[in-house]
């Protein structure tokens, strides 16, 4: 079956003027109508099926992308979306998107051809794709950014401060007299690597632990096997951490898997930190210190920002900005004397 996108090739024009000349909106000339029902008929385009759709997608769906449905931070997005629409009445569409692939345009315009969705949310790092944004305005769809690295003129961004939660759980840490501390980063794509480090790296300068000596950082790239390693190469060094804080509860539950393999305590001998309280972190023992994100909120006001009446291409720009929560737990003590 023929796509809108399909359709829109043939006749040169865009998807969303096909979409008009199918709505029959005023202002298209009869040149462009005709190229439109021309390539329709030639494709067998089935436009009373593609408009039903439409109107279902833009009255009661919302979409959402993933590139990664493992990840403990996407699963409980999606959870928190998906009560949000189910309280607000809206149904939620998901799907695999792979946006480093040559063919990401055609994936996304089938997406939105098949589900009719004029609604979309944008995860990290898909959030800062200016070329996705494009298309997207390209086609009348409104779109939330969930944690993008900058505002973007015409969205609406919803975000916790990054930064400061880093800061935040690595002060804790230092609280309880740690100095040899690591950390280990996640993805350098993603702008939440840079925020959470530098987080870190801020807390350590203003306590005077800033050196080569003392703070270790190593990338993880938000993976538990990656970790892994990183973890056992700084707890096997001549001078290893007493504490590690990584970037994600994936991440830290490597942390201690390495430490047991090394006969090490937790928190006894190394105290172990993380970010974004995944469901790993309260049922892994011991649990888990992290930082909460508040991903109920993140869901709610991402499909608020959808419940209200205006036109998909009106220009809004919104930054809104949630708070988080350190959730202190088993992982992390006092520095052994």
């Amino acid at each position: 079956m023929a796509t809108i996108a399909e359709v829109a090739q043939r006749a040169g024009v865009s998807t969303k003027t096909v979409s008009r000349v199918m709505n029959n909106y005023e202002h298209i000339s009869s040149k462009t109508r005709d190229k439109v029902e021309r390539a329709i008929e030639e494709l067998s385009f089935q436009p009373g099926f593609a408009t039903t759709a439409s109107r279902i997608g833009e009255s009661l769906s919302i979409g959402m992308l993933y590139g990664d449905p493992s990840s403990g931070y996407q699963a409980r997005l999606n959870h928190a979306v998906l009560k949000a629409c189910s309280d607000a009445r809206r149904y939620l569409a998901v799907e695999l998107f792979d946006e480093k692939s040559t063919d990401w345009r055609h994936q996304l315009e089938s997406f939105l051809d098949r589900t009719g969705v004029r609604n979309l949310i944008l995860v990290p790092p898909m959030c800062d794709s200016a070329d996705l944004h494009e298309l997207l305005r390209e086609r009348g769809v409104r779109h939330v950014l969930i944690s993008p690295s900058r505002p973007v003129s015409g969205d609406i961004s919803i975000v916790m401060d990054e930064f400061r939660a880093s800061r935040e759980i690595t002060n804790h840490i230092i609280e309880l007299g740690h100095k040899r501390i690591g950390h280990i980063s996640g993805h350098p794509d993603h702008v939440a690597t840079i925020l959470r480090r530098q987080g870190f790296e801020e807390a350590m300068a203003k306590a005077g632990l800033a050196t080569d000596e003392f703070m270790v950082v190593k990338s993880g790239r938000f993976r538990f096997r990656a970790a892994l390693q990183c973890a056992e190469d700084m707890l096997s060094s001549p001078n290893p951490p007493t504490a590690i804080f990584a970037a994600n509860d994936e991440m830290a539950s490597a942390v201690v898997m390495a430490a047991n393999r090394l006969g090490l305590r937790v928190p006894e001998d190394l105290s172990v930190a993380g970010f974004d309280d995944a469901p790993i972190a309260s049922v892994m023992w011991p649990d888990l210190t992290t930082i909460a994100q508040p991903f109920e909120k993140i869901g709610e006001a991402a499909v608020s920002a959808f419940m209200k009446n205006r036109p998909s291409d009106e220009q809004v720009s919104e930054t809104i900005v949630l708070p988080h929560q350190l959730i202190v737990r088993a992982s992390t003590g006092p520095v052994k004397s």
